[in-house]
């Protein structure tokens, strides 16, 4: 069972649903109709998904309400007369001041939910009853409908446990609490507070001021007498509890006890062995622990942007410190890393040691604003986080519901865009709105809600693909959700959190910002292209081979152009064969499309002429493909038509998603672009592995590290020969690659490494700075254009 719908009245900025109350077809829910005087007041409704919701809107739009609404309308608890709508024509002080009133629609109801509702309202529940409503208004207290006959049925609950031992119960991962740097081996071995477990500085500092002046304080009584204020002062410093470091504690407790497994007499064991200066046994205890933390993480699968990254623990005095080891195989203290780290460490500890209810409820992951701490990178990496919850991959979780709020663009998953919610205030006493169809408006609600432009996080994904226009843009992305909704493999879609879409403007437009992306650095992101099989799009593909200078921008098997596909069952609408993306789409969609068009953005009596239009109308004699044929007759039913190619593109997948009798041709449609998404996503997993290969000046940096370490006063010529060998085989064939051999040509002539191979370098701290100034060489370069 899960929560379909959330329902909220005169709660902080939820007025009403002021737009469905003006709409004239208004019928108002019973509900809706309040019982004091009769007035009909719609709640305001927020579907929920029933895997994952994305909560966006401005600043006040009423995001956090909706969560604190899931919490009052499960539980009845927290309901208060002060939360009750200021703007509302019933707040008022001159009576009894009301309630805010709240409720949830649940579905997916199995055996057992029917059973407990029976129970709980002492009535008989229909076998086959998959929803019902649950409100609480005026109060804590619950009523529920259910419909039977075509009508509204209000029962009273009797047995207030049943009814709560079947709602999805709610819970949160704490966005504001962060992995500690140190834990009191002390608290891991009694899981209880003490003076031992105090914070590690406080008690370090506490242990030196006894020390450095214990002579002088505790020499004889009069001393210790006079030095009481003194002593009293150490203590309260040390002794000082805070809700944060108890919150830090027992996050590093689930870590090790629940999430890695260890025992809680390990550390009983290991205490005794600190106590007695057994170093080698608590090394040893300490090493084992080691080992079942990283089995146990498994972190580099969640943290992409360090595949070796290792969380480990280290022995110090009397606490057991985290330390990160990083892929360069240093080892750092928790808080010498970013905090963002440390913060994706905690939602990554809690994930792993949440346990689900032994009733088996159905749970609700609540969560605000978890992107504050974390980077672009480890937000998508929250993403993955999220998903595991609703979908886990481990058979022996239970799935859960997700609901966050997110101010990010980094949040969005762009795979789901019916996944995303948005909240926008209205003016005066109007109060929060869902805005309906976000995502089909191609995130237009999301500009005001993000402050920003989705076209302003162009380059942010690790691979980018090319796109002459818009429409295209439109169309891959569209038809992507759309196989996602059908189940379609991973092999045969588009993963769009992955895949940064970009339109050029035009196919001349498409080399130059392939130059911007990867063309003026040595280490480059990865990039495809998607080019049209026509005069511009052949001319924009000979460009990125010849590039400027004669450097290809991009290799050739990165570039697909549409005329290139091939794949059982794909079919062109275009006789000539694929030329443009608009001649994957059949011909009886692209009709209806036309006329949807026409439907939307003429005149009707415009609109009334392109109706007409059939396939006999349509000639392919003399165009240049689908779109141009179907503009062409639709001219000829509407002088000086012109058909927009991204207006054309959002209609077709509305045809393809929503129109009834196009279900063969939305199939063929499917199938053609399965073939292009198996095509592209051949090219991006190729491009994605030549650049997570050590990137150059990675590489460059390791060899001289290297280098210098087994040579750190001499070499010899040929050593030196043999270095530079190995850089010159990690450098590809840019344009700044080449200048880089060409410095290296440079060192190779000036230290004469080709005369007397076996004798050392004349000037070896000159060579130690040509290998300086060729490490940093591209940085230089490209900082300098």
């Amino acid at each position: 069972m899960f929560i379909a719908t959330v329902y909220i009245r005169f709660f902080r900025s939820f007025n009403f649903d002021y737009l469905r109350k003006a709409d004239e077809g208004f019928v108002a829910d019973p509900w809706d109709v309040l019982k004091s005087d009769g007035m009909e007041f719609p709640f305001v409704r927020v579907p929920l998904e029933d895997g994952v919701t994305t909560v966006v809107g401005a600043n006040e739009s009423g995001k956090s309400q909706l969560l604190w609404a899931v919490k009052h309308a499960l539980t009845g608890q927290g309901i208060e007369r002060g939360d009750f709508c200021r703007y509302s024509q019933y707040f008022a002080v001159n009576k009894t001041m009301a309630f805010p009133d709240f409720g949830v629609e649940l579905k997916g109801l199995d055996a057992g939910d029917r059973a407990a509702l029976a129970k709980a309202c002492k009535t008989e529940v229909d076998d086959e009853l998959d929803s019902f409503l649950v409100f609480r208004m005026g109060g804590p207290d619950p009523v529920v409908y259910l419909q039977q006959d075509n009508e509204w049925k209000k029962l009273a609950v009797k047995d207030r446990k049943a009814l709560d031992g079947a709602l999805p119960q709610w819970f949160e991962i704490n966005a504001d609490v962060a992995l500690p740097e140190s834990v009191p081996i002390k608290y891991l071995a009694h899981g209880r507070k003490s003076l031992r477990t105090s914070p590690r500085k406080g008690r370090q500092s506490f242990l030196n001021e006894i020390l450095e002046n214990g002579s002088s304080w505790f020499g004889s009584a009069e001393q210790v007498a006079a030095a009481a204020s003194n002593i009293m002062s150490a203590f309260a410093a040390v002794d000082v509890e805070t809700e944060e470091h108890d919150e830090q504690l027992a996050l590093a407790d689930d870590l090790l006890l629940k999430v890695a497994g260890i025992d809680r007499t390990a550390f009983e064991e290991l205490l005794k062995a600190v106590d007695a200066s057994k170093d080698g046994f608590a090394n040893g205890i300490v090493e084992r622990m080691n080992r079942e933390l990283a089995a146990s993480l498994n972190f580099p699968k969640w943290w992409s942007q360090d595949h070796q990254f290792e969380l480990r623990l280290t022995l110090r005095d009397q606490d057991l410190v985290f330390t990160i080891r990083d892929r360069t195989g240093t080892e750092y203290s928790a808080d010498e890393r970013s905090g963002g780290l440390r913060y994706f460490l905690s939602y990554f500890v809690q994930y792993l040691a949440h346990e689900a209810p032994k009733s088996g409820a159905r749970e609700i992951l609540l969560m605000d604003e978890p992107d504050a701490y974390l980077s672009s990178t480890g937000q998508q990496d929250l993403l993955r986080i999220f998903e595991d919850f609703a979908n886990p991959q481990d058979p022996n979780r239970a799935a859960c519901q997700v609901v966050y709020v997110t101010h990010s663009p980094f949040l969005i998953d762009k795979n789901h865009g019916e996944r995303i919610r948005v909240l926008e205030k209205g003016e005066g006493d109007e109060g929060t709105r869902v805005v309906r169809n976000a995502a089909r408006n191609h995130y237009e609600p999301l500009r005001s809600a993000f402050g920003s432009f989705v076209g302003e996080t162009t380059f942010i994904s690790n691979c980018n693909l090319m796109l002459e226009g818009m429409s295209d843009q439109i169309m891959l992305a569209g038809m992507s959700a759309h196989l996602r909704k059908q189940k379609a493999s991973s092999l045969d879609n588009l993963d769009l959190n992955t895949l940064t879409l970009v339109p050029a403007g035009s196919a001349s437009h498409v080399p130059y910002l392939v130059y911007l992306a990867r063309g003026r650095d040595v280490d480059r992101p990865a990039v495809i292209a998607l080019l049209d099989s026509d005069t511009a799009g052949n001319q924009a593909c000979k460009a990125l081979r010849k590039g400027p200078d004669g450097m290809p921008l991009i290799e050739s098997k990165f570039v697909l152009q549409l005329g290139d596909l091939t794949g059982e069952g794909l079919v062109s609408t275009f006789p000539d064969g694929v030329v443009a993306i608009e001649d994957l789409v059949p011909l009886e969609i692209g009709i209806a499309a036309v006329r949807r068009y026409a439907h939307d953005f003429l005149e009707p009596d415009q609109a009334a002429k392109i109706r007409t239009l059939t396939a006999k109308d349509v000639s392919f004699a003399g165009c240049s493909g689908t779109h141009d044929a179907l503009e062409k007759a639709a001219a000829g039913k509407l002088e000086g038509f012109h058909l927009d190619k991204v207006g054309f593109s959002r209609n077709v997948l509305e045809v393809a998603r929503q129109d009834a009798g196009f279900e063969a041709a939305a199939e063929v449609m499917a199938n053609n672009f399965r073939i292009l998404f198996r095509e592209l996503g051949a090219r991006q997993r190729q491009a994605m592995r030549e650049i997570t290969t050590e990137k150059t000046s990675a590489k460059i940096k390791r060899l001289k590290r290297s280098f210098l370490r087994d040579h750190p006063a001499t070499a010899t010529r040929e050593e030196a020969t043999l270095l530079l060998e190995e850089v010159e085989a990690s450098l590809d064939n840019s344009i700044d690659a080449e200048d880089l051999k060409s410095h290296i040509r440079g060192m190779r002539r000036n230290f004469q490494l080709e005369d007397e191979p076996t004798e050392p370098i004349d000037d070896f701290k000159a060579f130690r700075d040509a290998l300086d100034t060729l490490v940093y060489r591209e940085v230089n370069i490209v900082q300098e254009r």
